[in-house]
């Protein structure tokens, strides 16, 4: 394997975590050189801090990090396979899993309709499924019980990407990282994002203007419709939209449930939600998008909504956006949840938009 940053040969790439730590990596990670320990492990490998200790990390740490840099040559869906062991069953919860983030946040690049997935803050998800003998962990843990864990696929465009793991678990071994091709695309896929940029680019219909939070579904009994508005988003006229959705940093802790009704405003040329018509009485577009079941919340972790990508394809019809173009979306419905508005401390609300380039 060539060194940093490796590529993917006959549509697969293996690196051994020596190659990246080395024999004193520090950070609560242990050297075991080969032949020692775990039997059947290839080569060298490590195990986080004691054989014996327990607990684990609620987040990821930043002692302990390493990245690993690959590139990819061609857009697709590409699986990670992380080999790695757990000393014992006890207890089975706490010795099974590993932090890891995808370039700056590995929610940015799951397939739509990915489940919410248990977050360690600061762009990582929780990477699950190692047992008591050496096997490959193929999971992201979901975050509500009962919701099936996602299968540790990402989307990745053409170009650089970096995989950067924490430690999580106590007892726990790692010996390697497969990058391994699920799906190419037919053609090269591009991803634009625009975040709320402007006071009256956000706006709650309670409020009756813009505010240091934005509270979807309901508050205290009645019905707060939330309006965004996003602007300097390129897409090329003809281009097919593969996958659009929210970003949202959620404000305060929120119970699983409720679902919210997405519309779009039928007009490239949306005023902000100020200026411009009050939200609930513009013209929007026949369509609506269902975000449904909505996942729990935790305060300062990232969460994305349904997928948009219908709405927003009616609306540019191959005429494509370009940087001045406004698109205003309404969301309302049920629940409660609170998330950070462009006036609040923490991320304001991301449109992300993945196209595939007119032939």
């Amino acid at each position: 394997m060539p060194s940093a940053p490796y590529r993917l040969v006959d549509g697969k790439a293996k690196i051994q975590i020596e190659d990246i730590l080395g024999t004193s990596p520090g950070g609560g990670w242990v050297y075991q050189a080969a032949g020692v320990g775990n039997a059947g492990a290839e080569g060298a490998h490590y195990f986080y801090r004691s054989q014996t200790q327990q607990g684990s990390h609620k987040s990821a740490p930043t002692e302990g990090r390493f990245t690993i840099t690959i590139e990819i040559e061609e857009a697709g869906v590409y699986g990670l396979l992380l080999r790695g062991i757990r000393d014992t069953n006890d207890p089975p919860d706490a010795r099974n899993d590993i932090w890891i983030r995808v370039d700056g946040d590995t929610n940015a690049v799951m397939a739509a309709g990915t489940p919410a997935l248990t977050q360690g803050g600061d762009g990582f998800i929780k990477f699950k499924g190692t047992q008591t003998k050496w096997t490959n962990a193929t999971q992201f843990s979901a975050e509500a019980d009962g919701v099936p864990n996602a299968a540790s696929d990402v989307v990745l465009s053409k170009g650089t990407h970096t995989i950067t793991f924490a430690p999580r678990s106590t007892g726990y071994h790692i010996d390697s990282l497969q990058v391994v091709t699920r799906s190419l695309f037919p053609e090269e896929t591009t991803t634009v994002s625009s975040a709320v940029a402007a006071t009256n680019d956000d706006f709650e219909t309670l409020q009756g203007a813009s505010s240091d939070d934005l509270d979807f579904g309901r508050v205290n009994g009645k019905a707060n419709a939330v309006g965004l508005r996003f602007t300097g988003l390129e897409v090329e006229a003809g281009a097919e939209i593969e996958s659009a959705y929210f970003a949202f940093t959620a404000n305060a802790a929120a119970a699983a449930g409720g679902s919210l009704a997405i519309q779009l405003q039928g007009s490239l040329g949306a005023q902000n939600l100020v200026a411009g018509k009050a939200l609930d009485q513009r013209t929007y577009l026949g369509e609506t998008a269902a975000w449904d079941d909505i996942g729990a919340w935790e305060a300062g972790k990232t969460y994305r909504s349904a997928d948009i990508s219908d709405l927003i394809e009616v609306l540019v019809a191959g005429g494509g956006l370009e940087a001045e173009d406004a698109l205003v979306f309404r969301l309302a419905g049920t629940g409660t949840r609170s998330a950070y508005s462009f006036d609040s401390p923490g991320a304001a609300p991301e449109l992300v938009i993945n196209y595939v380039d007119p032939a």
